[in-house]
């Protein structure tokens, strides 16, 4: 074969290299103005490119802390009323047995109830109490009692010791809120103290009426007659030789609190029997 001339050669390759042009063998130079990301980026969700949450909430303003408990607090509440132990340990437990003269608001509920006409007693000589007392329920509950003020000091360290030993009392409040009715609140197993009214069937004043006495629990611990018994629902508490829930007897720590400090216990009597009862007379 001849070897072609130089620019037969020439001519040759230029026509080669325009049919290779015109069947698009040669590469094209890419559009500048395309991103090459873009059809990847069109499925992506706005959302997700955006940055992301931050997983810490904002804190939210704090509610102020309630103001703490104080002793008037609790007197401002019905006796009656159950305290927990954190209420208790808020105030002190010293502070939730208190004596004081007769406020107001609490005459205004006894006058003409067991502050009745004719009392012998004047209201200064009487002393509003409250304490605290283990309820049958085991619970701390706020007990009021109205007595007279010779009795007042004993009375605070008697409760206090009983509620320090966990001594079951399961009311103590005013005989005003049984309408000044001595048996419907010894029904109700209700202690309490003063009481203007004479001694059941006798025309002679207890010593209720001058503030000198007090009942415990007087549903298990009756008063006993040769003619009957009150309260009226107490017959299974009658006889004492047997064991009952919340007897007094001569073992018990009430007796042992009361008579150490010279009150008379109705118990010992010999015509009539007072379980549930103790009394200071006046010297």
């Amino acid at each position: 074969m001849k070897s072609l001339k130089a620019p037969t050669y020439v001519l040759l390759m230029l026509c080669l290299l325009l049919m290779l042009s015109a069947c698009g063998g040669a590469p094209a130079t890419p559009d500048a103005s395309v991103d090459p990301g873009a059809s990847a980026a069109s499925s992506v969700d706005p959302a997700d490119s955006a940055a992301p949450e931050s997983s810490v909430q904002p804190e939210e303003s704090a509610e102020p802390a309630p103001p703490p408990l104080t002793a008037e607090d609790v007197f401002a509440m019905d006796a009656g009323t159950v305290l927990t132990p954190d209420q208790i340990e808020e105030v002190g437990v010293d502070q939730l047995f208190r004596s004081m003269k007769i406020p107001d608001s609490v005459f205004a509920r006894m006058d003409g109830v067991s502050y009745g006409e004719g009392c012998v007693v004047p209201r200064k000589r009487l002393r509003y109490i409250r304490v605290l007392h283990r309820g049958f329920d085991g619970e701390t509950h706020i007990g009021e009692l109205v007595c007279n003020r010779a009795l007042a000091k004993d009375l605070l360290e008697i409760f206090r010791e009983l509620y320090d030993n966990d001594y079951p009392i399961e009311k103590m409040l005013l005989v005003d809120n049984y309408d000044g009715d001595d048996e419907r609140s010894m029904e109700d197993n209700n202690t309490s103290c003063f009481n203007f009214r004479p001694v059941p069937n006798t025309e002679h004043l207890s010593q209720h009426a001058y503030g000198r006495a007090i009942d415990i629990n007087p549903l298990y611990n009756p008063y006993i007659t040769s003619s009957g018994y009150t309260p009226t629902n107490a017959g299974d508490y009658v006889d004492r030789s047997k064991d009952t829930p919340y007897k007094i007897d001569e073992n018990d720590l009430c007796y042992q609190l009361f008579t150490q400090r010279g009150y008379t216990w109705g118990g010992s009597w010999n015509n009539v029997k007072d379980y549930q009862h103790f009394q200071l007379k006046a010297e």
